[in-house]
C-alpha cells in the first residue's frame, strides 16, 4: 500500500517478472536474496527478509525504477542517515563539553562555597573568643569601678578624720604651750 499498488501475497516474488508492478532496489549485501525464489530460500533466509527489509531493500513501482537509478533509495538513505549522525555526534559532542564545562563551574562554585563556610566558622569563632574577651574586660573595668569608688570613700573619709586632726591639733598644740 505504501506503493499505491495492490498485490496478492501470493504473487509476491523475489525475482521479478515483467509484467509484476513494483521491483527490488536491494545493497549489495542482500543481493543474494534476490537470486532465487521465494520457495527456494532456507528459513534462515526467509528470516533475514524479515529482518532486512525497509533497511537493505525494499520494493519501489515499476515507474519509480525508471525515475531513479538502482538503490537511489538506499544511497541517498545511507547518506542522509550519516549526515544526520554527524549532526548527532557533533551535538553531542557539544552537550559533552558544556556537561563539563557547566561541572567545572559547579565544583569551583562548590569549593568557593567550602571555603565561604569556613571562614565564616573561623570569624564565628573569633567572635565569640573576642565576647569572651569583652565580657572579661567589661568585669574587670567594672571591678576597677567599683574599687575606685570605694578608694574614693576611703580617701573622703580619711580626708575627713585629717581635717578633724588638723583642727583638733591646734588646740592641743594650744593647750601645751
Amino acid at each position: 500500500t505504501k506503493l499505491g499498488i495492490a498485490v496478492d501475497p501470493l504473487e509476491i516474488r523475489l525475482i521479478t517478472r515483467e509484467q509484476d508492478p513494483y521491483s527490488w532496489q536491494y545493497l549489495p549485501a542482500a543481493s543474494h536474496l534476490f537470486q532465487k525464489n521465494l520457495s527456494n530460500h532456507s528459513i534462515g533466509a526467509y528470516m533475514e527478509l524479515f529482518r532486512e527489509i525497509g533497511s537493505s531493500f525494499e520494493a519501489v513501482a515499476k515507474e519509480h525504477m525508471l525515475l531513479t537509478r538502482p538503490a537511489a533509495n538506499f544511497t541517498d538513505k545511507i547518506t542522509q542517515l550519516e549526515a544526520e549522525n554527524l549532526r548527532l555526534v557533533i551535538e553531542l559532542n557539544k552537550c559533552k563539553n558544556t556537561a563539563a564545562i557547566e561541572l567545572t563551574k559547579k565544583q569551583e562554585a562548590e569549593e568557593v562555597a567550602k571555603q565561604a563556610k569556613t571562614m565564616l566558622y573561623t570569624v564565628d569563632l573569633e567572635n565569640q573568643c573576642l565576647k569572651k574577651d569583652n565580657q572579661k574586660w567589661i568585669s574587670v573595668a567594672e571591678d576597677f569601678r567599683e574599687k575606685s569608688a570605694h578608694s574614693y570613700l576611703i580617701v573622703d573619709e580619711a580626708s575627713l578624720i585629717l581635717d578633724k586632726l588638723r583642727s583638733s591639733l591646734p588646740s592641743i598644740h594650744r593647750i601645751q604651750n
